[in-house]
């Protein structure tokens, strides 16, 4: 268990409050459920900004793991979430009927890709959408195996966390996974396992990658392959953005092989990337797509939209929960989608995340740690190396430049393959000056890291990626 006391003694920040939250969380709750980074208690949010229990006001670039794309506590939300509450709460509609469900699955099927038929189902987190999409797959295909990515993200549930390939497999084995999940590799044009620069050859990438991907599927047998799960950007992996002709050889593989393809848009979706899906940069469309993190507005709902020959493959009762489509996060995501769509936040994460780039590869010419700088829209991972040259990760520096950034007032956390990518995710409504003020905190903060202004002591309070 982590001991507190020499906390302030690393930090001028007033924190009084929030170590006392922090030092009953360490001895109330589950060490798993947690990867904390500094002792920062909310006391509220608003817009772009989070003030803690001292007082003390950040501007927010985590957004609860790129939860609150239409910024914190938007009123709107809000004000549909008091007038639900005053009407009913929830009934469930596993037995009988209500609006908001069927409202948000009208209009979800409406701005996701593809004009074919479609149908929904509902769940609280990324997690069960990965699950319920994986009973959807096997129940269409009558196929046992679910491809999955080295390095991916997907949660941790039973099944997503089978799935996810950033886990070591140690640390899964204690838990037992799903044996019929298998991982491939993802053509990340920074580091892969083929030595290919995929920046200045990608079509060799593409090529080793989509052929390592067709001997895998052969070697399974393409018969008992339901399912390819796939990030359409990588999101914990730290931001890795795969080759456009990628993605279009992987749809072709799929509908060669008779497999269906499944976006898994968790962190993605929702206007994050400079387009309601990050599947849309590529020009496909999946058989499923997975919509939770930001689809609530900051309540806890997940969604599967599928074509709806394969969404109706499913017997009841497989895809019950008590609280599937509960009325209350109903409405919060209902709104979500139209200030998304009204407040035009897809344009202004395209304009601001060109902006946010261009000022990132202007640190990475003065920085030689910066190795690589890569994103789409206000999706953007910054990641920082011993030197350009080796690429050898610099997992220390990220976590050092993380803490004085929360010293300095901004929330930045790192995370990637190896937890050395600064992890750049603000809400879509933030404005200019407040992003600019934020990248002059990160060079600051790492400057600082450099110089050996951040003492080695706080990487005992980091647990970081």
């Amino acid at each position: 268990m982590v001991d507190f006391s020499g906390v302030k003694k690393l930090t001028k920040k007033k924190i009084d409050e929030c170590l006392k939250v922090a030092e009953e969380d360490r001895k109330y709750l589950a060490t798993a459920i947690a990867l904390k980074y500094y002792p920062l208690a909310i006391a509220r949010s608003e817009g772009s900004y989070v003030w803690d229990l001292d007082g003390n006001r950040y501007i927010d670039f985590l957004t609860s793991a790129a939860v609150f794309n239409i910024g914190h506590t938007h009123s709107r939300v809000v004000s549909a979430i008091k007038e639900q509450i005053n009407k009913f709460l929830n009934y469930t509609i596993a037995y009988l009927y209500a609006e908001p469900p069927v409202e948000l699955a009208k209009l979800l099927i409406k701005v996701t890709p593809g004009t074919f038929p479609k149908k929904v189902s509902f769940g609280f987190s990324g997690s069960d959408s990965v699950d319920s999409a994986m009973k959807v797959a096997r129940a269409y295909t009558k196929r046992p195996y679910i491809i999955s990515y080295y390095d991916s993200y997907h949660g941790m549930t039973y099944g997503s966390l089978s799935a996810t390939g950033i886990v070591k497999d140690e640390v899964k084995s204690l838990i037992y996974p799903h044996p019929y999940i298998h991982l491939v590799r993802y053509p990340d044009p920074y580091r892969n396992v083929w030595g290919i620069d995929g920046y200045e050859r990608e079509s060799d990438l593409v090529a080793e990658a989509v052929k390592h991907l067709e001997d895998e599927i052969k070697k399974i047998s393409h018969e008992k392959v339901a399912g390819v799960l796939v990030e359409p950007i990588q999101g914990d992996a730290g931001v890795v953005i795969p080759p456009e002709d990628y993605m279009k050889e992987l749809r072709s593989l799929t509908e060669k092989y008779g497999i269906l393809l499944i976006d898994e848009e968790v962190q993605t979706g929702v206007g994050r990337t400079g387009k309601f899906w990050a599947i849309e940069h590529f020009g496909i469309e999946p058989d499923i797509l997975l919509s939770a993190k930001a689809l609530g507005g900051g309540m806890p709902i997940s969604a599967v939209v599928g074509r709806a020959e394969v969404m109706e493959s499913v017997p009841s009762p497989l895809l019950v929960f008590t609280h599937v489509g509960h009325a209350v996060t109903a409405v919060a995501a209902i709104q979500t989608l139209k200030i998304v769509m009204e407040e035009k936040l897809v344009e202004k994460s395209k304009e601001l995340g060109e902006y946010a780039l261009k000022r990132f590869r202007e640190l990475q010419d003065k920085y030689d740690v910066i190795g690589d700088v890569r994103g789409k829209g206000l999706m953007i991972g910054v990641e920082l190396v011993k030197d350009r040259k080796s690429k050898e990760p610099s997992r220390e520096l990220a976590l050092k430049t993380c803490w004085r950034a929360w010293e300095k007032g901004l929330i930045l956390i790192s995370f990637g393959k190896h937890g050395n990518v600064l992890r750049i995710a603000p809400p879509l409504t933030i404005s200019k000056e407040d992003l600019d003020k934020g990248i002059d905190i990160i060079e600051e903060s790492l400057k600082d890291a450099l110089s050996g202004a951040v003492p080695n002591e706080v990487l005992s309070y980091l647990a970081g990626w």
